[in-house]
């Protein structure tokens, strides 16, 4: 409350002065109430100015987007004209009060009256942006929503490139396009801390560096949260995780079923990061077969609460929930890792089973993946025939990212297909580096060495495929030795770049327009275009809306490996989710008609 004091306390001086004034029945005259509100109204714009681009300086965010400018221009017009009047609004406000008293009422009356009408003139004005805005769209999302069969295939593939199709930005689209659904208020960035009955357990400091230990204990489990979800920093008063998240609202939430540990009984908990502990949920003493199988010891799942991101991000929320999502899912594989334990991702599992037992409540948060950990190899099993697409007859609230999301949802036997997570190298020990993992967005400009560039390379795709082979990796290199301004095509396989087309004497300024003018990627060394095959992710076993969730996560995956790798060889890296899509694929030589690009690397010195 003390903030919202000191932020109005300029505003109450001025309008107390002015009721003091008026009560004394000496109210100023209209020229020097002018001027005291010119000098008020030069004081916030000020103070929303030096906010503001406090807060870009801070967060690292580019200080010239293009939605910026009218702020820009806004501050200069005011300059202008104050230095035009700076003289008079002088005058005026160091003149003397009348000498006689005016009719106080009539004078209150008048002035009552031009401020209404002006306060209401501009409520409007903001109120018929705000509406027009918030409603304009919503017939296009109706009507895809209402295409879309729930029981076909083809109309289930058909929807999930109408979805990416709504979803993708251009420039054209900025002005035929608006979200579609209002999301609402943020939610709070964490699920309540202090729940009545609920058993919470402590856990102890994670482990800071790989020196052995197991992950079937309270201090492995710790090691393993801490660096898949768990606060590292706090800045701004945002709480940074280990994992990178779009616009630091972190989405997901994890959730892990345990046999009885040591200090931890058998059962289903939550992940709290917060006062990093675990919280109860349910009473049953042994985890349920279709969240832990015989085969393996623990198991992670991990939702998102939609509405985290979609308030900001509208119907572009899926894609950074799920990248989001392979991220931290990155993390938790190197640390199994560490611990001598393997992580395997499930294929299929029926969400809303998994929503009952963690009590979850589907329409606010989806679930979106199932980890399984064991302790030695795991016998892979084909996907079963019993897993059938879910109905799709419940509107969860939230437009066509629910549609989307249902789309992907299967409903069957419990029957398990499993990808190994092996992990892939990435130039040191994982734990401090996922510890001191941050997102980069001012680089030096210094050129990045080949072997550089190859070594990220190579760790964000030494592995065979987790959970999707759609995934592709290109690069733009804008300052490599030995390279010009092109785009290239790696070939894994051949480990070796092929050159797609040369950028042009302009690159940097092309790559940062398309990237919605962002800084970041004007300025990197290299910048990544990660992009998915149409083909690969529409013949997913379990469906095409399912392959292109598994192909997001992917994404997500070989994005934290980028960041891994560049931490370990001092470099800058920021994930770009926020491009024009159409001129990132032609940057990169990329056919839309094969392939979608779905996120965007940048990485350059930063020392």
């Amino acid at each position: 409350m003390s903030k919202w004091l000191w932020i109005l306390f300029p505003a109450f001086v001025a309008l107390g002065w002015v009721g003091w004034c008026a009560w004394r029945g000496r109210l100023p005259s209209r020229a020097k109430l002018n001027a005291v509100f010119s000098v008020v109204l030069l004081l916030y714009l000020l103070l929303t100015a030096g906010l503001g681009l406090f807060w870009v300086s801070n967060q690292h965010l580019p200080v010239f987007d293009w939605h910026y400018l009218s702020g820009y221009v806004l501050l200069v017009v005011l300059a202008v004209h104050l230095a035009f009047n700076a003289r008079a609004l002088w005058r005026h406000l160091r003149a003397p009060p009348p000498p006689a008293p005016i009719a106080p009422a009539q004078g209150v009356r008048r002035h009552a009256l031009i401020g209404g009408l002006g306060a209401l003139g501009l409520s409007g004005a903001l109120g018929l942006g705000y509406l027009l805005g918030l409603r304009h769209g919503r017939t296009e999302v109706t009507l895809l929503v209402a295409g879309a069969g729930p029981d076909a295939a083809a109309d289930r593939l058909a929807l999930v490139e109408a979805f990416h199709a709504h979803s993708s930005h251009s420039r054209a689209g900025l002005i035929s396009k608006a979200p579609g659904l209002y999301w609402g208020l943020a939610p709070p960035p964490f699920k309540s801390a202090q729940t009545p009955g609920v058993t919470v357990v402590a856990l102890p400091p994670p482990a800071r560096s790989a020196t052995g230990g197991d992950l079937f204990s309270v201090e492995g489990l710790s090691t393993l949260l801490w660096h898949t979800a768990g606060i590292s920093a706090e800045s701004a008063g945002i709480a940074l995780r280990t994992a990178p998240s779009s616009g630091a609202l972190f989405s997901s939430e994890f959730y892990v079923a345990v046999r009885a540990l040591p200090g931890l009984a058998a059962g289903l908990w939550h992940y709290r990061p917060q006062g990093h502990g675990l919280a109860r949920i349910g009473t049953q003493a042994a985890p349920d077969a279709a969240m832990l199988p015989a085969e393996a010891h623990a198991a992670v799942i991990a939702t998102a609460v939609w509405r985290r991101t979609g308030q900001k991000y509208g119907d572009r929320c899926l894609r950074y929930v799920l990248a989001d999502l392979g991220h931290a899912l990155e993390n938790l594989c190197q640390v199994a890792a560490v611990l001598g334990a393997g992580a395997t991702l499930s294929d299929a599992f029926d969400e809303s089973v998994l929503a009952r037992l963690l009590q979850v409540d589907e329409r606010e948060e989806g679930v979106l993946a199932q980890v399984l950990l064991h302790a030695g190899p795991v016998q892979l099993r084909q996907l079963a025939p019993a897993w059938l697409p879910a109905p799709m007859t419940d509107d969860l609230g939230i437009g066509i990212t629910g549609t989307l999301h249902q789309a992907a949802a299967l409903r069957g036997a419990t029957q398990w297909a499993l990808h190994p997570m092996a992990a892939v190298p990435v130039g040191g020990d994982p734990l401090p580096l996922i510890a001191a993992r941050r997102s980069r967005r001012r680089f030096r400009g210094h050129p990045l060495a080949a072997s550089s560039l190859h070594a990220l390379l190579q760790a964000a795709t030494g592995a065979p495929a987790r959970v999707s082979a759609a995934v592709r990796l290109r690069a733009l290199s804008l300052a490599v030795e030995g390279l010009e301004a092109s785009a290239w095509r790696w070939n894994a396989a051949a480990g070796q770049l092929e050159p797609v087309g040369a950028l042009g004497t302009d690159a940097r300024r092309r790559v940062r327009a398309a990237a919605l003018d962002q800084e970041v990627a004007g300025d990197a060394a290299v910048v990544f275009v990660l992009s998915i095959d149409r083909a690969r992710f529409a013949a997913d076993p379990v469906g095409a809306a399912r392959g292109y969730r598994h192909a997001f996560i992917e994404a997500g995956l070989v994005g934290e490996r980028l960041y891994l790798a560049g931490q370990s060889l001092g470099l800058g890296v920021c994930g770009v989710g926020a491009f024009f899509d159409d001129e990132a694929a032609a940057l990169a030589g990329i056919d839309p008609a094969q392939e979608w690009v779905v996120h965007l690397v940048a990485v350059g010195a930063t020392g």
